[in-house]
């Protein structure tokens, strides 16, 4: 049987094929009856699973997340597409399966992105944040885990390579609106940017999807950005023989905890500096527009709205305008 993604699947479309299985739960049915609720995936996208009259055992079986084997079909509940599961086996030896139809990867080269990530760090004057962005780009194995993680485990950039294409975008944002606001320091707002996000290297697992390690949901990559800025800093003060500006450390620290803006949002403090503030409000611009773009171009049962989005408060409508201008 051919494979169908999971962005073409349509009701009643019978499939048998591998799929990323997460967040799997055990449920019981009003006749205390035992059935697995699940998330299927693969590189185009997510659909709920569920399979009934599951025992305890065949559940304890099932990786999550892991990679596995579902046979079933097809069905649409309350208007949306879920996929019931016949069985459900787990894959033993994932060395033979086709990863690139499983997990999201950017669409964009990987090779050209790092050339312009260190291309526009290397517009930095300011010595010191010059040498102290050194120390991440010209440590190899350091920027091979940047180069392909994905900036989120599902809200944006949630593929192979999201948090360098990601960190590209906020630079070249960076670019652009730093001159239009000639008080702001450009080198730190540059580095802030290129330094906000590092911790999810840690933070996020993608050895089978996409999913949160326990450094990360014990100490989350906010704290970890601002960890490593310290140790970073103290390397440099012990190789040169002095420290490097105390301040210099401290204000990067801030920018790293500060860049979700709100503490409900996940800030351990509130942006004070004004390239903290950019910072925070950079990030916000492109990871809420690619989730809005991502939203539309998900499918859903009514072509013109998609569904509820959290992030939002609403769901997104998708504009016909390019239909409309050629009528």
């Amino acid at each position: 049987m051919a494979r169908i993604a999971i962005a073409q699947l349509r009701e009643a479309d019978a499939v048998d094929q591998v799929f990323i299985l997460g967040g799997k739960q055990l449920g019981t049915t009003s006749t205390n009856k035992l059935y697995l609720k699940a998330d299927g995936t693969d590189a185009t996208g997510q659909i709920h699973c569920r399979m009934w009259n599951i025992s305890r055992e065949q559940y304890e079986k099932l990786p999550s997340p892991g990679y596995v084997q579902i046979r079933g079909r097809v069905e649409s509940y309350q208007g949306h597409l879920q996929l019931v599961a016949e069985s459900i086996a787990p894959i033993t030896d994932p060395s033979r399966l086709n990863l690139a139809e499983l997990l999201k990867q950017t669409q964009k080269s990987v090779p050209a992105m790092q050339t312009r990530l260190k291309e526009v760090l290397g517009s930095v004057t300011d010595p010191d944040l010059s040498e102290f962005v050194g120390t991440f780009l010209n440590d190899a194995e350091w920027m091979k885990k940047f180069s392909l993680s994905p900036a989120a485990q599902s809200l944006h950039h949630a593929w192979l390579g999201g948090l360098l294409e990601h960190t590209v975008n906020l630079l070249e944002l960076a670019l652009v609106i730093c001159p239009r606001y000639p008080d702001i320091d450009r080198d730190l707002v540059l580095v802030g940017l290129f330094l906000h996000d590092i911790g999810k290297t840690e933070e996020l697992s993608y050895a089978c999807g996409f999913d949160y390690t326990d450094l990360g949901r014990l100490v989350g990559h906010v704290a970890l950005g601002a960890i490593w800025i310290q140790q970073r800093a103290d390397e440099i003060g012990r190789r040169r023989g002095k420290p490097l500006r105390r301040d210099l450390a401290m204000v990067l620290q801030h920018i790293v905890l500060s860049h979700h803006g709100q503490p409900e949002f996940g800030a351990a403090v509130l942006p004070k500096t004004p390239e903290a503030i950019l910072v925070n409000m950079i990030d916000n611009l492109d990871a809420k527009t690619q989730m809005a773009i991502d939203a539309v171009a998900a499918p859903t049962e009514t072509a013109t709205w998609t569904d509820f989005k959290k992030a939002f408060g609403s769901a997104l409508y998708r504009p016909s305008l390019t239909q409309g201008q050629s009528q």
